[in-house]
């Protein structure tokens, strides 16, 4: 079953996300001398929080039995979990094993692969960026070092009344619990940054201040965010620059100027938009991640964010 899927590159990327039946032979060799030696995890406990910015706590250090899968199996079934948000018990299914294997593989595989893949998420370096700066940019933003945006993903509601406090979120206007993820996207349209996950009632710019982002910036670079990134005096501490459309001028029509601008900003905005919808077309993160995977949806974000890296580049 598993070679049906990945020797045909339309059924590798309706299952796995990757772009090909190649880039998974690669990707499947790259990881196979150290999966050869994973051992199973047993698994992750409640949700924990000790501090009101963050509701996750990593999956205890317990091993488990010996793998009843091959490797290959392995990696299909935690990339099918991913991409296709294929419930445990039809994985269970496809590949012939009881729901406990799978528990243990999707535990084990989520956080082997996030560690293995999250160099794919790379902060590239000022002078390469700006010497291969898309032509889309130079007339806005000749110095730009990347887009940013918040994302959110559903989560099943926790019974613990803080977390759902911490979580709450009119995302959508759908009013649930959620987590949100701080993007940002390089000039070329890949995934140059992701932060950890934040309560879905976390503001923008706080995530942006405690989640290390600002620390990536250097004197003369220039960020673009929409309005919702009140962060132009802390960019400025930094000798850097933020790029959002002109504000609203209440009754006030906007100058020929103004609006020259909101559409210039708008039509190049639009990439980290893009960006973030290749995220997202893996449905695990379009559905309502259940509260038993919540404490790895840091692997889970990291493991699409960079899958979605191995796809050509969004801009040229």
């Amino acid at each position: 079953m598993t070679n049906n899927i990945v020797k045909d590159d339309t059924k590798t990327r309706l299952y796995t996300g990757l772009p090909n039946a190649d880039v998974f032979d690669r990707l499947y060799k790259h990881l196979l001398p150290r999966a050869k030696r994973l051992t199973y995890w047993s698994g992750s406990k409640k949700i924990v929080s000790t501090k009101a910015k963050r509701v996750l706590k990593k999956s205890p250090k317990t091993f488990g039995p010996k793998r009843k899968l091959s490797v290959k199996d392995e990696l299909v079934m935690t990339l099918i979990k991913c991409k296709v948000g294929m419930n445990s018990e039809l994985l269970g299914d496809f590949f012939g094993v009881q729901l406990s294997v799978v528990s243990q593989v999707l535990n084990t595989w989520l956080k082997f692969m996030a560690y293995e893949l999250k160099p794919l998420i790379h902060w590239p370096d000022k002078e390469i960026t700006k010497e291969t700066l898309p032509h889309v940019y130079t007339s806005i933003a000749p110095n730009l070092r990347c887009i940013i945006d918040c994302t959110e993903i559903f989560i099943e509601r926790p019974r613990d009344m803080e977390l759902q406090a911490q979580t709450w979120s009119d995302y959508k206007k759908k009013k649930k619990n959620t987590l949100k993820f701080l993007v940002a996207m390089a000039p070329n349209g890949s995934i140059s940054y992701i932060s950890e996950a934040y309560g879905g009632r976390a503001s923008d710019r706080f995530i942006v201040m405690d989640s290390g982002f600002l620390n990536l910036i250097d004197p003369t670079d220039e960020v673009m965010a929409d309005r919702g990134f009140p962060i132009q005096s802390d960019l400025v501490i930094r000798q850097a620059k933020l790029i959002i459309p002109p504000p609203a001028q209440g009754s006030e029509q906007m100058t020929k100027g103004n609006v020259l601008k909101t559409k210039a900003v708008a039509n190049v905005r639009i990439h980290v938009e893009r960006a973030i919808g290749r995220i997202k077309c893996f449905q695990i993160l379009k559905n309502t991640l259940p509260i038993t995977l919540v404490p790895l949806a840091n692997e889970i974000f990291t493991i699409c964010s960079a899958v979605s890296n191995l796809q050509p580049p969004l801009v040229k």
